[in-house]
């Protein structure tokens, strides 16, 4: 059987998001939240420039299960020639979310050839332990999950494996500064469980600031480092300083 390609995989999951804002009945839509957001990041590493995205999600929380899903679309161009195409969805089921200890489980998709993936796809499961929490000012939490990856590499001469399996320790802080602006920040340290210099490390810290009732503007600062890189010339590090205009509703 032939394998899906990345460009279907990106078209499915994008008209699957869509259709989830559309299909919704009426009755249900106090119980989800939407967000859209539309915005630019400066970047180094093994993208150079200046680009523009767009991003969307889904959200239901209830204290029984939260379902979240998501999407963010990256492109730019520089002197007519394409210098970033990005695109990554996933999607997260958390179980009694407001106790102490809370299961989930999540996928995600990514596909970004400047960073040496034709497509990545990962799914993984866990448990997430509320640490300390205040209605409406504070949250604290890790998580530990385990993740396996299905990774189809850029480079045609591949050192890599394409199946992974990792462990995912994830601290994440979620905290009020002020009447209208919170911060947010979560960390991923995801080693290989055969080999752990073989390892992820991912870091995202957004200040969110509330403009008017459903307008918000997001500082994003976001670093990724990979251990290990498909080809000599891929960077191992990958940072993005992004400012977006966000609606939510």
């Amino acid at each position: 059987m032939n394998a899906l390609k990345p460009s279907k995989l990106k078209g499915f999951l994008f008209s699957f998001l869509v259709s989830c804002f559309i299909a919704l009945p009426l009755s249900a839509q106090k119980k989800w939240n939407y967000e859209f957001t539309l915005g630019s990041s400066l970047n180094s590493g093994n993208v150079d420039n200046f680009d523009l995205k767009s991003g969307g999600s889904i959200v239901r929380n209830d204290s029984l299960v939260s379902f979240d899903t998501n999407y963010k679309f990256v492109y730019s161009k520089e002197s007519g020639e394409e210098t970033n195409n990005g695109f990554n969805a996933g999607m997260k089921f958390d179980l009694y979310q407001y106790d102490r200890w809370s299961p989930f489980v999540a996928s995600e998709f990514l596909t970004n050839k400047y960073k040496g993936y034709d497509y990545k796809i990962s799914g993984l499961t866990g448990v997430k332990y509320r640490i300390y929490t205040k209605h409406d000012t504070c949250d604290y939490s890790i998580s530990l999950a385990t993740v396996v990856d299905r990774v189809d590499y850029t480079p045609k001469e591949e050192k890599l494996d394409k199946w992974s399996y990792r462990m995912s320790v994830r601290p994440k802080i979620k905290q009020r500064l002020g009447s209208s602006v919170m911060l947010i920040h979560h960390s991923f340290y995801q080693p290989f469980l055969k080999d752990f210099s073989d390892y992820l490390i991912s870091t995202k810290t957004k200040v969110e600031c509330k403009v008017k009732t459903h307008f918000f503007i997001d500082f994003c600062f976001e670093y990724d480092y990979r251990s290990l890189v498909p080809a000599d010339e891929y960077s191992h590090h990958d940072i993005e300083t992004e400012i977006a205009l966000k609606f939510k509703f």
